[in-house]
């Protein structure tokens, strides 16, 4: 997988009117285009970088022609995370070659996770006032069916859309972000258990495994995702092995 860039939307050129500066090329947009704008803005700098003033410059606009559209500020941010959540794939399970739709949730939830890395922090940010639509009860029934229909029972199916989400967002905050922005030479930064510069830096402290698994190759991020899968994966196959043995 390619390293997220997170690069802005172009803006759309439709008529509209809001009032531009006086050395603005004028180019209108829409209410989608500010939230486009703001959630490529909080996805990599969180949503307290999301700021009235912030998103004029970005259009070169006054803040004030922002208001033609939106109410304030928190309304761009509510709209922001109502398309974050639109975003969320849904996906057809197979449960005949489950192992695959297992693959296939982790990587489609990763991929929006990992190119808008810092909006799922929103809970922890904004006061956000978004209905929830379909959408995302569909997701969570398709999950849960596909779970039951590979012969989970339905608290295991539960606990299995939970590590989902878990997994995910977890893995893109504490290694996709940092690797996605390190460069070449500092990635193991971000993928060794302990990198060599902290053991040396910590040199009094006995750590023989620590330095044993230096010797290991190294890995990219997607190398240590397709790992985490795996193990999700394995523990299915203990739960589904363990359940026939039960009956």
């Amino acid at each position: 997988m390619s390293e997220a860039t997170n690069q802005l939307p172009e803006i759309s050129a439709k008529r509209g009117r809001g009032r531009p500066r006086k050395d603005s090329a004028w180019t209108a947009f829409a209410r989608e285009d500010l939230a486009e704008r703001a959630l490529f803005i909080a996805g990599d700098e969180g949503f307290a970088a999301v700021t009235m003033h912030r998103l004029a410059a970005e259009f070169n606009v006054t803040p004030r022609a922002l208001y033609n559209y939106v109410k304030d500020r928190q309304e761009i941010i509510n709209l922001a995370v109502e398309l974050f959540l639109d975003k969320a794939p849904l996906i057809e399970f197979d449960p005949v070659n489950w192992r695959d739709s297992v693959r296939l949730a982790y990587a489609e939830s990763r991929r929006i996770h990992r190119e808008f890395p810092r909006a799922s922090l929103v809970g922890m940010e904004e006061n956000v006032q978004v209905e929830i639509g379909p959408r995302h009860t569909l997701l969570i029934e398709r999950l849960l069916q596909f779970y039951v229909d590979i012969n989970l029972p339905l608290k295991t199916a539960v606990t299995m859309v939970r590590a989902l989400e878990q997994d995910v967002l977890g893995f893109g905050l504490r290694f996709d972000y940092a690797y996605d922005r390190l460069p070449a030479d500092h990635k193991d930064l971000a993928t060794r258990v302990m990198p060599e510069s902290r053991l040396d830096a910590a040199a009094q402290v006995a750590a023989p495994q620590c330095r044993a698994a230096l010797q290991l190759p190294g890995q990219t991020s997607d190398e240590m995702f397709e790992d985490l899968i795996e193990l999700r994966i394995i523990a299915i196959e203990a739960i589904l092995a363990r359940n026939v043995a039960s009956h």
